[in-house]
């Protein structure tokens, strides 16, 4: 039963944790594509009205770049002039058949940004926290019974072995082997030694 318990608290922490990182992940994912529809957004406005972007809201999470087919360029402003690493993007490029081009570069999903998401929402961060404490008290819980039990075992094993028992024995069988040599003498001393035995696996009983 407190087996079953210590196992009980390691699932349900098990849950809780998946359940906390899940939530924070599902939050920082919206949050980025949010920002990213929102510089999607303003790059269309600039396009439509001809003019060039020159802020965007959330530079850090891509750009676009849409080239014409008379060859003029709409794009962010900084664009070209910060530099660029693009492992950390993923791109699209497409071109129309009337030969306009449009590229895409979107940030990927960074672990740096991941946890200063998470840290900003204590909740998700609460149920994982107490998912990892709540499994941690369970296995913790489970290492101190199995303990018990070895002690337990250990303990059982010294109980059903008395101690001098084989000294005891082998003079048992040293008074049987002279038993040809002095009879009497031998017989006597085997009926102490199991007396002695028998008295003493009775007290532990």
């Amino acid at each position: 039963m407190k087996i079953f318990l210590s196992l009980i608290f390691v699932i349900w922490g098990l849950l809780l944790f998946g359940l906390g990182i899940y939530t924070s992940f599902e939050i920082y994912a919206i949050n980025k594509q949010e920002k990213i529809n929102a510089n999607f957004a303003s790059f269309m406005l600039s396009v439509y009205e001809g003019k060039e972007l020159k802020k965007m809201d959330y530079p850090d999470q891509g750009f676009f770049i849409f080239k014409t087919v008379e060859g003029k360029i709409y794009t962010y402003g900084q664009a070209f002039q910060n530099p660029t690493d693009v492992n950390m993007y993923l791109s699209y490029h497409k071109i129309s058949p009337s030969k306009s081009e449009v590229y895409i570069y979107t940030r990927k999903y960074n672990f740096g940004e991941y946890i200063e998401e998470m840290l900003k929402n204590p909740t998700s961060l609460g149920i994982a926290l107490a998912g990892l404490i709540l499994s941690a008290i369970g296995i913790v819980y489970m290492l101190i019974l199995q303990a018990q039990q070895k002690n337990t075992e250990v303990k059982i094993v010294e109980k059903t072995y008395p101690q001098g028992l084989e000294k005891k024995l082998k003079a048992l069988r040293l008074a049987i082997a002279t038993h040809g040599v002095i009879p009497k003498e031998s017989i006597e001393e085997a009926k102490r030694i199991l007396d002695d035995i028998l008295k003493e696996m009775e007290g532990r009983k």
